[in-house]
C-alpha cells in the first residue's frame, strides 16, 4: 500500500488534525497517535517501520485504504483521473449550452460593454440552436441551457417559447434538461419560474431584493466584501458564489468570472469567507475535485451569444475569428481543435501537482507559460476554507 499522491493534512489550531484528498474530496479526522502512524506509512522510507499488526493501527490501515487515503502499490492514479476526464468530457449524450436571449438590461451598469449595443437573439439564431440540440438526437441523454445576458427575464417571452419547443423535442427523443438563469435579480426576477422544468437562479446580491428571494433554488452572486456586507439580511443557508462583480470587456458583471472554480483571495478575505462559512452560508465556488478543466475544454459545451454566434471560451466572445463555425462537430477546425488539444497529464508540474483534480490545468485562454501560482500560495487558506466548509456541511 502507499499513501495518494493528491492526501493533505490541514492543520487546525487546538484540534485534531484532517486528513484530506484533493481527487475524491474526503475528510478524515486523525488524533496526535493515529497522524503519527499515518506519518510513517505516508513515507516509503517509514513505512516498513510501522508494526501494521497492531490492532489500533490495522483498524486505521483499513479506514484509510476504504477512503483511498492509502491505496495499492501498482495504482496509477493520475491515469485513472485521465480515463475518467475523457471519458466524460468525450460523452456526446450530454450537452450544455451558455445562451444569451438579450443585452437589453435595467441596471445601467458602469462599464456595461452591451450601454449602446442593446438586442435580442434572432429567430434564426434560435433555428440555429434548435439544430444544434437535433443534431445530438437520438443519442442524447442530458441537456443544461444556461440563460445569460444582459437581463434574460426582459426577453422571458423568447425563453418560454424556446421551453415549450424544447418540451416537444424532448419527449420525442427522451432526454432530460434542466435550467439555469443568471441575471441582476429585481423586480423581473420574479418570472423566471414559469418553465416546464426547475430553473435554478444566478442573481446578483447588488440588485435582487433580498426580501423577496424568489422561490426556485437560488444562488446568490457578488464580491465577497459586497456579500459580507449584506450577511445579515439573508437567510440562514443560503448559496453564494464569489465573482469579481464588474463587467468585463464583453461580459456582464454577472457572468464575468463566473467560470473561475475558486476565489482569488486576499488574506483578509480568507477570514470573510470563515465568518460567512461559520454564519452558515453555502459557498459554491471553494475548490473541488471535476473532470474537466473549464467549459472551454468540454467538448460538449457551448456559449452562443445574442447574435447566434457558438464560442467555447468567455474571453472569445465578440472575437470573429474564435468564433465557431456551425459546424460544432469538426474536431481540426482551429476554434474547436485549440480547447479538444487540451492535455494537463503531459505537463510536468501538473503531473507533479498534488492539487491537480482541483483544476486539471487550470484556464486554457491564459498565456502557455503562465504558472498557477496563485493555487499553491493559497493552498493552506484552501484547505483551512474546503475544511470548514465541510464541517459545516456546506
Amino acid at each position: 500500500m502507499k499513501a495518494s499522491r493528491y492526501n493533505h493534512i490541514v492543520w487546525r489550531r487546538n484540534l485534531p488534525q484532517l486528513l484530506y484528498n484533493s481527487w475524491h474530496h474526503r475528510f478524515l479526522e486523525l488524533d496526535n497517535s493515529q497522524s503519527a502512524v499515518y506519518g510513517g506509512l505516508s513515507l516509503p522510507l517509514t513505512y516498513n517501520l510501522i508494526n501494521q499488526k497492531d490492532p489500533s493501527v490495522a483498524k486505521l490501515m483499513a479506514g484509510l485504504a476504504k477512503m483511498e487515503f492509502l491505496i495499492d502499490d501498482n495504482r496509477d492514479e493520475l491515469k485513472q483521473i485521465e480515463l475518467l476526464s475523457q471519458l466524460h468530457r468525450f460523452d456526446r449524450s450530454r450537452l450544455e449550452l451558455w445562451i444569451c436571449p438579450t443585452t437589453r438590461c435595467d441596471q445601467n451598469c458602469p462599464g456595461c460593454p452591451h450601454q449602446d449595443s442593446r438586442s435580442d437573439l434572432s429567430a434564426l439564431g434560435l433555428e440555429k440552436i434548435f439544430r444544434l440540440i437535433s443534431g445530438r438526437t437520438p443519442g442524447l441523454k442530458q441537456l443544461g441551457i444556461n440563460w445569460w445576458g444582459g437581463q434574460p427575464a426582459l426577453a422571458w417571452k423568447m425563453v418560454l417559447e424556446f421551453d415549450k419547443k424544447l418540451d416537444l423535442l424532448a419527449r420525442q427523443f427522451g432526454f432530460e434538461y434542466s435550467y439555469r438563469t443568471i441575471g441582476s435579480g429585481g423586480g423581473p426576477a420574479n418570472r423566471l419560474t414559469a418553465l416546464s422544468r426547475e430553473n435554478e437562479l444566478y442573481l446578483n446580491i447588488e440588485s435582487v431584493d433580498l426580501d423577496n428571494l424568489p422561490a426556485a433554488p437560488t444562488v446568490l452572486l457578488g464580491d465577497i466584501a459586497g456579500i459580507s456586507k449584506r450577511k445579515d439580511q439573508l437567510p440562514r443557508g443560503s448559496r453564494i458564489r464569489f465573482i469579481k462583480n464588474i463587467p468585463g470587456g464583453e461580459l456582464c458583471r454577472n457572468v464575468n468570472q463566473l467560470c473561475h472554480s475558486a476565489p482569488n483571495l486576499e488574506d483578509e478575505e480568507v477570514g470573510e469567507i470563515n465568518r460567512l462559512l461559520e454564519a452558515g452560508f453555502t459557498v459554491e465556488n471553494l475548490p473541488r475535485p471535476k473532470l474537466v478543466s473549464c467549459q472551454a475544454t468540454d467538448p460538449q459545451s457551448f456559449i452562443i451569444d445574442a447574435a447566434g454566434n457558438s464560442y467555447k471560451c468567455w474571453e472569445d466572445l465578440g472575437v470573429p475569428e474564435k468564433m465557431l463555425a456551425e459546424n460544432t462537430d469538426d474536431p481540426l477546425a482551429p476554434q474547436n481543435f485549440r480547447w479538444l488539444d487540451w492535455d494537463p497529464y503531459h505537463e510536468a508540474h501538473c503531473r507533479l501537482c498534488n492539487i491537480l483534480p482541483w483544476c486539471l490545468g487550470g484556464c486554457r485562454a491564459r498565456p502557455p507559460d503562465a504558472d498557477c501560482s496563485q493555487w499553491h500560495y493559497a493552498l493552506r487558506e484552501m484547505l483551512s476554507l474546503a475544511a470548514a466548509a465541510n464541517q459545516k456541511g456546506a
